[in-house]
């Protein structure tokens, strides 16, 4: 486990949509001993092969100990603390087996907020020695075990952007929802959020505002009321709270997705209830998927080989337009009808407007083509970042 080196991905989005300073970033683990501040600020200096800068202060009535650190390589400092957990905390783990909580608070940079945030958990589990769990106080997320290992603490490992905001559907009338991030005001942008929902486009509220948010940390949002293509067919309009009459329901700037001169995205979530709709990824989250997919292909294709005449399975596959560049790259859905030795045989199920590709099409696709799979399991897709609970679920293991 070490840290990442930071890098510039983002460029910042239009004025109305950036938070600065960015909300304050928190995360807590658990201890089955109250950490001493001496003993964490050791085995963070242990950790990252430097001296670190301790200002101890004043901590509040709740905190065994409060201090400022200065870390070499980060540019704001972080606040290391220590508490005992309260036994109504909520989380589902007996606070007899894990009496106390180690914390950390900090910015997340916002060029690249989600390397910051895995070098706060590291340093983090680092000053800790030993973790039972890890809780993000901002998205009241909790990782325990082998689930936090895999997530954060292992060489190589990189959690998915979706980590800093969790989506929630928030009732707002009979049969209307708004379905709205929580956590990107830590990364130094507006929340994204879907107004006027109904029920039965919950999920396709969810896929809509989870994609903008991944988006954005690529690429800057356009000033209010401006158009932007976020996928084939898929244009939608930027609003404020206050074009949206909803300044009193909402904190700090929050980006409404919604079709052209509308108070909804019905045609934009109508389009996506399509099995054949396709939506704009980001570079990061595409490559991440595509390591994964890769590493995992040997058992992709050992399940296929298994299951796949009563599950579906399928793979995605990058096709480059014949006169485009790699921004042109359009992932593909194949469903797998064969299989071989690490190769299986997929049928196209949906094609851009491009001549050559034509539904039900046929390729052999291996290792060194797929940029991601996944198992239709019936209580939902299961893809390379669940290769584990799938194979278990499958009793593969």
């Amino acid at each position: 486990m070490a840290l990442l080196p930071l890098f510039d991905i983002s460029h910042l989005p239009d004025a109305a949509w950036v938070v600065d300073p960015p909300a304050p970033s928190g995360l807590l683990v658990g201890t089955t001993t109250l950490v001493s501040a001496e003993d964490a600020m050791h085995s963070l200096a242990d950790f990252i092969g430097d001296a670190v800068e301790v200002g101890y202060l004043e901590p509040p009535p709740h905190q065994d100990w409060l201090a400022q650190v200065l870390v070499p390589g980060l540019s704001t400092p972080l606040l290391f603390f220590a508490i005992q957990r309260d036994p109504e905390d909520g989380l589902g783990i007996p606070v007899s087996d894990c009496g106390f909580l180690l914390g950390v608070e900090g910015l997340l940079h916002p060029s690249d907020p989600l390397t910051v945030y895995v070098n706060q958990t590291r340093l983090l589990a680092a000053a800790a020695g030993q973790t039972e769990f890890a809780w993000d106080v901002v998205t009241n997320r909790v990782l325990a075990g082998e689930g936090l290992t895999e997530a954060f603490l292992g060489e190589g490992v990189e959690p998915p952007d979706r980590v800093l905001w969790v989506t929630e559907a928030l009732e707002t009338s009979p049969d209307s929802w708004r379905v709205q991030t929580r956590g990107l005001h830590r990364c130094g942008r507006a929340e994204i959020a879907v107004p006027n929902v109904p029920s039965a486009m919950h999920q396709q509220a969810l896929l809509l505002v989870d994609g903008v948010a991944s988006l954005c940390l690529e690429q800057p949002l356009p000033a209010p009321g401006q158009v932007i293509q976020i996928g084939t067919g898929l244009d939608v309009q930027l609003r404020t709270a206050e074009d949206m009459e909803l300044s009193d329901h909402v904190e700090g700037p929050v980006a409404f997705l919604v079709d052209r001169d509308a108070q909804d995205a019905a045609r934009t979530l109508e389009i996506m209830c399509s099995s054949e709709f396709s939506m704009y990824r980001s570079t990061r989250s595409m490559s991440r998927e595509t390591k994964q997919a890769r590493t995992t292909w040997d058992a992709f294709v050992d399940i296929c080989q298994r299951c796949c005449t009563s599950v579906d399975c399928l793979v995605q596959v990058p096709f480059i337009p014949p006169d485009g560049t790699e921004e042109d790259t359009n992932h593909l859905w194949m469903k797998v009808v064969e299989t071989g030795p690490a190769v299986v045989t997929a049928e196209l199920l949906h094609a851009p407007d491009e001549a050559g590709l034509t539904i039900g099409d046929r390729h052999e696709v291996n290792a060194d083509m797929v940029s991601s799979w996944c198992v239709m399991m019936e209580a939902g897709p299961m893809g390379p970042d669940t290769i584990q609970e799938l194979k278990r679920q499958l009793e593969l293991t």
